[in-house]
């Protein structure tokens, strides 16, 4: 207890001192925990971003040429047909595919509740390459493809517009067709807005009788080493072996020359995961060097102010040794003041970060249009960090204990401040 008592009595006789250093290290584990809370926030946002969306999905989109091909002009708008959708889907690496067809600012109606939706004609496959979850009724299905049936299936948003969610089982109207709603599933990315989901046989046959569409969707499974093969293009785009043998196929079968992205675009949900994943670990390892200098910073002035403690009670360790206190019990006083300090201010400042990320997460719209979500720290991997730094702190106390263990008496005595 004697230690212990003398190590209180030390800080307590400098406290400002105290309170100084103490705020170096609170205020390193509090950035280091900020810096943790911000760059996961920021992970998770993207990864929401993402959404439950398999990750090996493949989407294909028609554009306008931007280049001259066999003597016809740019500028000419492309469509897909059947024809092509069939020669897509029987590409080996193709496994799950679906045409969506798009219809903007579609009318939907439910008694006296309007609402505009993105009306989405869609196969089979769609709901698996989407993982759309349904919260009530079922999704489409091949019989509904099949027979043409005039059925769908509308995302929360549009219960919510169309203000009731016991629309299952009821009729709406698209247009002025009537629709039996078989089922309300989850809402799409946030860029889709309110959509409703209807057989693409339907939409063929009602709102597009000339087949024309113009965006594939589909999962592929693609060899490792074919996933490394990429080539530089004219104008320095890398494009994967699968995104040029698609628009190789497509070139003649639409009119456009087969380098020319704005004709036909190929976006691979893959490589952009891969991407973002590469970005997102140079920003936490740039989070964690910044974290990391902070607490050093925090530990190089534990250290600074443990030799200036010393270098003042050089007169008082000189008279303990001079009485028979054993250099150990110096050792003990010096190492444990850092302790102390270190590992109550570190805690301060990790409860404080951690409060204040808490508090943040508290304000950010859950499901709102903002990429920053869960902006919250793993506890123990800040716990862990604390030890860190309080290790630190035992290493930047051993050396001006070491110091003052060497203190010969008579120097001490005569030791002027």
């Amino acid at each position: 207890m004697g230690i212990f008592s003398e190590i209180w009595s030390s800080i307590s006789r400098n406290r400002f001192r105290t309170a100084m250093t103490g705020f170096a290290v609170a205020w390193g584990i509090f950035i280091l925990v900020i810096l943790l809370g911000a760059s996961n926030g920021l992970q998770n946002g993207i990864q929401q971003g993402y959404g439950d969306r398999m990750i090996n999905t493949v989407d294909i989109w028609a554009g306008w040429t931007s280049m001259p091909y066999n003597g016809l002009k740019v500028d000419r708008p492309l469509y897909f047909t059947n024809r092509e959708a069939e020669v897509i889907k029987e590409l080996p690496e193709v496994e799950l595919f679906s045409i969506v067809a798009n219809n903007e600012n579609q009318t939907v109606n439910y008694g006296l509740q309007y609402a505009s939706v993105m009306l989405k004609g869609v196969q089979n496959d769609y709901q698996k390459i989407f993982r759309k979850k349904i919260y009530k009724g079922r999704f489409l299905n091949s019989l509904d493809e099949k027979e043409h049936a005039k059925v769908c299936v509308i995302d929360k948003r549009a219960t919510e517009e169309l203000g009731t969610e016991n629309l299952v089982g009821e009729y709406l109207k698209i247009g002025d067709i009537s629709f039996l709603v078989v089922g309300i599933c989850e809402n799409g990315d946030r860029w889709e807005g309110t959509t409703v989901h209807i057989p693409l046989s339907t939409h063929q046959s009602i709102f597009s009788p000339d087949r024309r569409f113009d965006h594939i969707s589909m999962t592929v499974n693609i060899p490792p080493e074919e996933k490394k093969q990429t080539v530089v293009g004219k104008d320095g785009r890398t494009e994967s072996q699968l995104e040029i043998k698609i628009r190789r196929i497509l070139s003649p079968m639409m009119q456009f020359d087969p380098s020319d992205h704005r004709a036909v675009g190929v976006w691979s949900r893959e490589e952009d995961y891969e991407r973002t994943q590469g970005a997102m670990s140079a920003i936490r390892l740039f989070v964690l060097i910044i974290g990391l200098c902070t607490l050093i910073s925090g530990a190089v002035g534990v250290s600074n102010i443990m030799l200036v403690s010393v270098r003042e009670r050089t007169r008082e360790f000189g008279i303990r040794k001079a009485i028979g206190a054993p250099p150990r019990t110096i050792l003990l006083t010096v190492v444990g003041e850092s302790i102390l300090i270190t590992a109550l201010f570190g805690y301060i400042g990790m409860f404080m970060g951690i409060g204040i990320m808490e508090v943040v997460n508290m304000f950010i719209p859950k499901g709102g249009d903002i990429p920053f979500v869960d902006p919250t720290v793993d506890i123990a991997a800040v716990t862990i960090a604390t030890m860190i730094l309080i290790v630190v702190g035992v290493v930047a106390g051993v050396i001006p204990a070491v110091r003052a263990m060497k203190i010969k008496p008579i120097e001490a005595l005569n030791y002027e401040k």
